[in-house]
């Protein structure tokens, strides 16, 4: 019977508030800095004083050095949030609703069975968006939603279906909703996709489309650019707000707190499929749980979608 495969570590950068407790943490590749890392948190901590971060010896409980923001890269180690001062302060962590995905499969879809929104979208790009690879095949490109289709109430509430100018009929784009117009989707090479849809890494569109992996096991695309030069036409591009809301998504979910269970395709396709659900360590758990109602809402989404678009071929008998 063989090993399980070895677990990659998660973290190299970890801050701890004065309390001990973990605040934040990432993998560092050896790009990011610390402007950009300071960034990073303050839409998300809420301090009693103004904060800094400094160097941090867990063991011995010991401040080091300032680190203050600017283009310095942040080295893998330990950190500590204390007043600009350097005493202790009370932090809290803000929170926003986590659009959790259903795990992306390791399965590409067949010619026959590819989503209709795919087709547009892997024919205006023909290529993955982050690294390049020219491709066709439906084996090695996958497409992507930027903000997650299952959550198309909080998608209308944030107002998206009114900036999405795609002049394709609203059938091919999800009907009024306008939520699988080619604006809110990308083409990646199928891991990727999987790596997206986990919010492993994120895409700053006021950085020159710069990603940024905040998960081990990405050196790959991290430090890379979004490569966009080849859509002409603004109302194919996909909207620089839904790269934000993805980036804030990837930032709350791996940035900020502790390191968060990492959920297996094993664990939850191969078991809904089975349907079993019997194993209580897993889904009997407020994630299990949370995860299980995000799966059905996807597999139930394209008839739901299906409600709300008009029947073009009904005919009224006189």
């Amino acid at each position: 019977m063989s090993s399980p495969a070895p677990q990659l570590q998660r973290r190299n950068v970890e801050v701890f508030d004065s309390g001990g407790a973990v605040i934040a943490g990432f993998w560092q590749y050896g790009t990011l800095q610390w402007d950009e890392f300071y960034k990073y948190l303050v839409p998300f901590i809420i301090a009693s004083t103004d904060w800094s971060i400094f160097r941090y010896r867990p063991n011995r409980h010991q401040r080091g050095v300032l680190c203050p923001p600017g283009t310095g890269i942040v080295k893998p180690g330990y950190y500590i949030l204390l007043s600009t001062t350097g005493e202790p302060t009370r932090v809290g962590l803000k929170s926003i609703p986590l659009l959790v995905r259903p795990p992306g499969s390791n399965t590409p879809p067949t010619p026959s069975h590819e989503p209709h929104y795919g087709i547009r979208a892997r024919t205006r790009d023909g290529q993955c968006l982050v690294t390049g690879v020219t491709t066709q095949s439906i084996c090695r490109l996958g497409v992507a939603h930027i903000f997650p289709r299952i959550y198309d109430t909080e998608w209308t509430h944030k107002g998206y279906p009114s900036k999405i100018t795609d002049q394709a009929d609203e059938a091919s784009m999800g009907g009024s909703l306008k939520i699988d117009s080619v604006q809110n989707l990308i083409t990646l090479r199928y891991d990727l996709r999987c790596a997206w849809d986990n919010y492993e890494f994120g895409i700053d569109p006021n950085n020159n489309y710069r990603i940024t992996a905040f998960l081990n096991g990405n050196a790959d695309c991290n430090g890379l650019h979004l490569k966009l030069d080849h859509i002409h036409d603004p109302t194919l591009r996909p909207l620089d707000e839904l790269f934000t809301e993805h980036l804030m998504q990837c930032l709350f979910k791996f940035v900020i707190g502790p390191v968060e269970r990492e959920w297996s395709w094993d664990e939850c396709e191969v078991a809904l499929d089975a349907f079993d659900l019997s194993d209580t360590g897993v889904w009997g758990t407020r994630e299990g749980k949370e995860l299980l109602e995000v799966m059905l809402a996807d597999r139930l989404f394209d008839h739901r979608l299906s409600q709300l678009i008009p029947d073009d071929t009904s005919r009224t008998i006189s």
